[in-house]
């Protein structure tokens, strides 16, 4: 008798069903949270589930169907009966969230022989959003069902193009050629004006457009007597345009990158901290894996233009103010014997460009090695060649307000950490 393979057609979150989320058929898990839901389309009865660490919760038997219950975070499930060859550790394609429903559909075929059983295809799931998006892959237009499009391709490259009426379209490229399980494409368009709104998994962040130009950087008049000789000379920099975040890497960003959350003061919307400049370059690796993009950190050059306010600036002594406590959480404005720990992101006003806390709150981790200025003019300056340690810029909540000006400097060791965090550059 030749055994038989049980084979995933396919997997999808199903956004109209409520059956997670609502009373009588939710079930929570042991840390009080509603569960995820799975259901498994199928005939046959039967099956064991296995979803690694975190566990089965609950396992119901319904008609034509298997109601499997599991607890946030599950990325891959096992499926297993005693009349099939079991399924190993499946890729769903996404990590699955609380409260949520997602369908599986399963079919079962008989094993082929050796020769027979050689691929030549593999499913490719396509995840869309709007629901309502027609996808375009290598000439062939396909209208979605309620955003999903399940298709076989045969091993290959193959270009795709999502568009949606009122949306901007997006194009990409998937490699077919491991039959083992399916590949999904997850593809969010964007509204014209949120192209540069990035969503990484549950988290969402601003990327801000700066302008280009030529500014003066260092010790320049609004500055004062509160800037220090490696401040000096003030020197002309011409800077290309560039993207920076509107804010610090959150808590829960870095949570969702990297799988951990190295800070001392938890919350999700408080900037990380605690992270060297490896860290930083580490997490950034896998962000860009994550999205496709080219994230980095800023130079030091691109963060002061930024901090004041780019072809926009006002020559205010902060990033937005001549007043720190506008737009800065210092020592003096967090009070900080009675407060300890970094402040929610958008807790002050924002500078000329809507970017906010470029003074205060933590320090940011630059691309630069700290070196000497000189007084020649530089276009798109990238800091010494080598160096002893990395820059950062902006003060904090535990730091002095003048220690926020926009052309005050620091650095540090790369594997030094402390109150220093990130925002990201591209």
């Amino acid at each position: 008798m030749q055994a038989q393979n049980l084979i995933v057609q396919s997997f999808r979150l199903d956004e109209a069903d409520l059956t997670a989320n609502t009373a009588g058929t939710m079930v929570m898990d042991q840390n009080g949270q509603k569960c995820a839901l799975i259901k498994v389309e199928t005939t046959l009865t039967g099956f064991s589930f296995d979803a690694g660490s975190l566990g089965i919760v609950k396992t119901e038997q319904k008609i034509g169907e298997t109601w499997v219950y599991v607890p946030e975070g599950v990325k891959r499930l096992s499926i297993f009966h005693d009349g099939y060859m079991p399924i190993r550790d499946y890729d769903l394609g996404m990590t699955l969230r609380r409260a949520r429903t997602y369908v599986l559909t399963l079919s079962a075929e008989v094993a082929k022989s050796a020769e027979e059983a050689t691929p030549t295809s593999q499913f490719v799931i396509f995840q869309l959003s709007p629901a309502h998006v027609t996808l375009d892959i290598n000439g062939e237009r396909i209208p979605a069902q309620n955003g999903t499009i399940t298709k076989n391709l045969p091993f290959g490259s193959y270009d795709y193009r999502v568009e949606a009426k009122d949306y901007l379209p997006e194009v990409g490229k998937v490699v077919v050629n491991d039959p083992k399980q399916p590949v999904v494409v997850s593809v969010v368009l964007k509204r014209e004006g949120e192209e540069n709104i990035i969503t990484v998994g549950r988290v969402t962040f601003n990327m801000i457009p700066v302008k280009g130009g030529t500014f003066q950087m260092g010790a320049t008049e609004e500055q004062k007597g509160e800037a220090r000789s490696d401040e000096k000379p003030v020197h002309s920099v011409t800077l290309d345009d560039f993207l920076i975040a509107e804010t610090e890497v959150t808590q829960a960003l870095w949570q969702e990158v990297m799988g951990n959350n190295p800070s001392r003061y938890k919350g999700n919307d408080l900037p990380v901290v605690n992270v060297s400049w490896d860290d930083c370059q580490a997490f950034i690796k896998k962000l860009n894996e994550k999205t496709g993009k080219t994230f980095r950190l800023p130079t030091e050059a691109e963060w002061e233009f930024a901090a004041r306010g780019g072809t926009k600036s006002k020559g205010y002594v902060y990033s937005g103010s001549n007043d720190a406590r506008d737009v800065a959480r210092y020592s003096a404005d967090s009070n900080r014997e009675h407060h300890d720990g970094p402040y929610p992101i958008k807790s002050k006003a924002p500078n000329e460009l809507g970017l906010y806390d470029m003074s205060g709150n933590v320090n940011e981790w630059c691309s630069d090695w700290f070196g000497d200025y000189t007084s020649e003019a530089q276009t798109n300056p990238q800091g010494p060649a080598t160096g002893k340690e990395r820059v950062y810029r902006g003060g904090s909540w535990w730091y002095y307000g003048k220690s926020c000006r926009v052309s005050r400097r620091n650095s540090d060791v790369k594997d030094v950490r402390g109150v220093i965090g990130v925002r990201l550059a591209m």
